[in-house]
């Protein structure tokens, strides 16, 4: 007899296999499964397919209640993914596979149908007499595989009476993405030397790992666009990964009229049924080039030629909930197993990559040059300077003069500060006690524009100013420059200039994103104030100069990155000024104006960053000098969180992993939280010995990070 092994999105199971018999049904591996679980209809996955003798078994088992798929929905190359995955990330199977899986095909406790339109098919018409009307819409629809209804009304009203009679029958049809015919209008154009040296050194039809370690406005891009040129005249597929929603219009835009192909789109803003229908796109072979963020990583391709991770660097690229898996790691053996190259691009590579390139592990590939042979000009504004001068140190008068000179020449302006909201601290007038979330040891925001405190971290919100012990409405004052407050500053001074904002509170609708984005590219907007978003990729020639306001808060963050991105988001929010044929211009307030991760940012030195940071990391023997695994124990009370931490630090301890803590963090959500950080040379020694510890506890509140990208 034939049974299955099959995985439930149950908390209860932790990840173990549960046995059905096929009987009466075709079942497959890779397939989705009706079962009966504690007499619940539960949805399984097939992870197994065999035959075996009903004696082998000394417990009862339960037959498949029905079959949901025809034929698998994940190929054998993603299955086997997604247990690496499991074991790389310390993760549920099941959690992986619904990682990989658009929303409607995930196996999950229920499951919804993709969306289906109500249309006719023709049947015959041999034994029936038609009217003319009758007779010219079968002539019109008689070899159409479906009609829908609305098409049907369009031609003869009364299309029923054809059904009653058995000429149509009524069908129902899935909705399926509808092509554009995408027009070629974007030329290729001649490769500067630094291009073509690229361009030459990347071998197709081999797995292997490049660097492109280019200035911002370097041509990057263009390098991209004629090596995946390459690539589909072979007639294999491309992957082109962004790091924000936000890029994604704009390369989209670039791929499809360089091409002349309507290319498949995959992102956290499309509906469950829009990714669906894309990644239909790709598994039937219909598309051959994908753009996305993320999750577009895991896309069905049958073969894939090149994959392109952009803006590398990027800590978007990071999953931060279970499976907590980085997009690198994915996309590396995917390169693996389609034989294909893995191009990673950035200004400001990550300090693990560029240290992998310089061993030789990954090709080292560099482009110094801008392809217009102009850098924009750097002004550093030292905020504690314009505060002795009583200006404001929001807005200096430096940055004022630069914003005007612009506004007068009809160029536009992008200004980067990294804090949503108004204010971002509010205390009580006579305690001076700070605000707090309810549910989290997080300080409240307040956002003035729909007069809401709100919790940034677990979107806590409340129009209301709490009582304090006496029953009466606290007095409250604010501090803090959030966007929002930026932007009414930028109103108040240049009330002529027409502003947008660009931050999570303004990008919450379907496509807002690109809906701001293309109105500052055609300049509805002289001024664009946003958070770290519209630092990364934007390239619009008319930006002539950019702001970074009150960079020094990212330094203050206890955490062993915060250096580096602060780097980063310095040298990238200063590439998007001056791409074009006019002089760009970047204005830098801080108080911290000669901490060396400003400096060297200022100058676009970053060897020198990259050596000077890797001394520290050596000291302290973090990244890329060690592997670092957090894992984070949460309760709703302290000592109960603090126990489990440190019954699992006693199943590590061992001479080869260091371990760090346990350390109480701070409350989030209403759960008190203690991590402990292991730390070592040998990633594979520490996986096995946190698979063997998690493998025998209770498996509830627990958070484990592989190689996490920041300890904050």
């Amino acid at each position: 007899m034939q049974y299955c092994d099959v995985l439930i999105e149950e908390s209860f199971l932790h990840n173990q296999k549960l046995t059905y018999s096929c009987q009466g049904f075709e079942v497959s591996l890779g397939t989705r499964i009706w079962v009966n679980v504690r007499n619940r209809r539960m949805v399984g996955f097939v992870v197994a397919v065999y035959e075996a003798d009903p004696m082998d078994f000394d417990f009862d088992i339960k037959p498949v209640q029905a079959v949901i798929d025809a034929a698998p929905i994940l190929n054998d190359e993603l299955f086997q993914l997604a247990e690496k995955m499991s074991y790389q990330t310390v993760s549920p199977l099941i959690r992986c596979l619904q990682a990989i899986l658009p929303n409607k095909l995930r196996p999950k406790k229920t499951t919804t149908k993709p969306k289906t339109i109500k249309g006719l098919r023709f049947v015959g018409d041999q034994d029936f007499v038609l009217t003319s009307k009758q007779k010219e819409f079968v002539e019109a629809f008689k070899m159409h595989d479906f009609v829908s209804i609305k098409e049907a009304q369009a031609v003869y009203s009364g299309f029923r009476k054809l059904i009653e009679l058995g000429v149509f029958e009524s069908v129902l049809k899935e909705v399926r993405y509808e092509p554009e015919i995408i027009e070629k209008s974007y030329l290729e154009h001649k490769l500067s030397v630094d291009q073509q040296a690229v361009f030459d050194a990347v071998k197709l039809d081999e797995s292997h790992t490049y660097l492109i370690h280019g200035v911002t406005g370097s041509g990057k891009t263009e390098v991209y666009l004629q090596l995946a040129d390459r690539v589909l005249k072979k007639k294999e597929s491309v992957l082109f990964l962004v790091p924000e929603i936000s890029l994604t219009p704009q390369m989209i835009a670039r791929v499809s009229k360089r091409f002349g192909k309507d290319v498949a789109i995959y992102h956290s803003s499309l509906n469950d049924q829009e990714k669906y229908e894309q990644y239909l796109r790709v598994k039937n072979n219909e598309v051959q080039i994908v753009v996305g963020t993320r999750s577009a990583v895991f896309m069905p391709f049958d073969k894939l030629g090149l994959i392109i991770i952009d803006e590398e660097h990027d800590t978007s690229y990071k999953q931060n909930i279970t499976p907590m898996y980085h997009t690198l790691d994915v996309a590396t053996e995917r390169s693996k197993t389609h034989a294909c190259p893995l191009i990673l691009g950035s200004a400001s590579p990550r300090l693990e990559t560029y240290a992998r390139a310089l061993k030789g592990v990954y090709t080292l590939l560099k482009m110094p040059q801008r392809i217009n042979h102009s850098f924009p000009k750097v002004t550093l504004i030292d905020t504690k300077d314009a505060l002795y001068q009583k200006q404001s140190s929001i807005l200096t008068d430096t940055l004022i003069e630069g914003i005007q000179k612009r506004l007068d020449k009809n160029e536009q302006v992008i200004l980067v500060l990294n804090r949503r909201g108004y204010m971002t601290l509010l205390k009580d007038k006579q305690t001076q006690a700070v605000l707090m979330c309810p549910n989290c040891d997080i300080s409240l925001n307040y956002h003035k524009y729909d007069n809401t405190l709100k919790c940034h971290q677990c979107d806590y919100h409340t129009h209301h100013i709490p009582k304090g012990v006496d029953g009466q409405v606290l007095e409250v004052v604010g501090s803090g420059v959030g966007t929002q407050r930026l932007e009414e500053r930028l109103r108040e001074r240049f009330p002529k200039s027409r502003i947008a904002r660009m931050d999570r509170d303004t990008t919450t609708q379907k496509n807002a994103h690109e809906t701001i984005l293309s109105a500052f590219r055609k300049h509805e907007f002289d001024i664009l104030v946003g958070t770290q978003m519209i630092a990364k990729g934007l390239d619009i020639a008319n930006v002539t100069l950019v702001g970074i306001l009150n960079i020094d808060t990212a330094l203050t963050h206890e955490d062993f990155r915060s250096v580096e991105e602060t780097f980063h988001l310095i040298l990238q929010a200063s590439g998007r000024s001056g791409r074009g044929d006019k002089v760009g211009e970047v204005m830098i307030q801080s108080f911290n104006t000669d901490h060396y991760a400003v400096q060297y940012a200022v100058h676009n030195r970053y060897e020198a960053f990259f050596k000077q940071e890797m001394s520290y990391r050596k000291l302290a023997q973090y990244p890329p000098y060690s592997y670092l695994i957090s894992i984070v124990f949460s309760d709703e009370k302290e000592s109960n969180a603090y126990q489990k931490a440190l019954d699992f630090y006693k199943m590590l301890k061992t001479e080869d992993i260091k371990i760090l803590g346990p350390s109480i963090l701070l409350r989030l959500k209403g759960m008190h939280r203690v991590r402990i950080i292991l730390k070592s040379k040998d990633l594979n020694a520490m996986l096995n010995k946190v698979h063997e510890a998690y493998d025998k506890i209770d498996k509830g509140g627990i958070r484990i990070d592989v190689n996490p990208i920041s300890l904050m």
